[in-house]
């Protein structure tokens, strides 16, 4: 008999032992995708984002318990949703940076209309080495450092770790245009409080993995710095908004709990 997920997470709760919920956390819901939708309002200022999809994927740790092939159904379902641009928001590695050469062989395969843009996250400034960057571009992903990239209707900002790079969003910003709308990349979700430029329509974040072990009724357990007061998903501040994803892979315990890995698709709406 094959159970559902609700299933095994009643089972879990019903033995009442750690063990019960560490198996269901480590076997069943750390390989388990879930592919969210959500809709993002826009202010009247940002109209040239209505229709555009996104997908935004990040926190892989792929060396730390990596699983390959979560990564290509992740992949495959988001080319199956027709998105215009994927953005990776960071951490593609823990410690090891030759954990990204079987990451990007993977995410060679994605297939968005416009292109995949990435940040780097933490994990990947404390521990860079020039094969994170050459590998990511040799898979199609742009790596945006401090630095901006522009569209006929929009522009997009990639932004330097907050906590283990030099995040400097002045420069990131210097010469766009002021009548476009702008898509921010930035990987700690808690800088979300930095910027109040009327311009920037969307921050996307991860960080966080949604706290990846949670507790019915509470949330998360345990939070990072620079991640504490935007947890997991849409939030509004006046014409901007904030999604942070909770991310696909685990770090340090390889279990997920009550917080499946996540392929986001964004969709703007005026």
């Amino acid at each position: 008999m094959k159970l559902s997920r609700r299933n095994w997470l009643a089972r879990s709760l019903f033995y009442g032992t750690p063990f019960a919920g560490f198996g269901y956390g480590s076997v069943i819901e750390k390989r388990w995708l879930d592919v969210t939708r959500t809709t993002v309002p826009l202010h009247p200022r940002h109209a040239a984002l209505a229709g555009l999809k996104i997908a935004v994927m990040g926190d892989f740790h792929h060396d730390d318990f990596g699983d390959n092939r979560l990564i290509r159904r992740a992949v495959e379902a988001i080319n199956e949703e027709g998105v215009d641009l994927v953005f990776l928001v960071g951490d593609y590695i823990s410690e090891d940076p030759n954990a990204i050469v079987p990451l990007c062989e993977e995410l060679r395969e994605l297939r968005p209309r416009l292109g995949t843009i990435g940040v780097m996250g933490n994990h990947d400034r404390w521990h860079h080495d020039s094969i994170l960057t050459t590998s990511l571009n040799e898979a199609g992903v742009r790596i945006l450092i401090n630095e901006s990239q522009e569209f006929p209707d929009f522009s997009i900002v990639g932004m330097d770790s907050h906590w283990g790079g030099a995040s400097n969003l002045p420069v990131a910003l210097r010469n766009l245009p002021e009548d476009k709308p702008i898509l921010l990349g930035w990987h700690e979700p808690d800088t979300f409080d930095l910027h109040d430029d009327p311009r920037i329509a969307l921050q996307m974040s991860g960080h966080t993995h949604g706290g990846q072990i949670c507790a019915p009724f509470y949330g998360p357990i345990l939070l990072p710095k620079y991640g504490r007061k935007y947890p997991y998903g849409l939030y509004r501040r006046g014409p901007a908004s904030l999604f942070v994803t909770r991310g696909i892979g685990t770090l340090t315990i390889p279990a997920r709990f009550l917080c499946a890995p996540e392929v986001a698709i964004l969709t703007f709406e005026g």
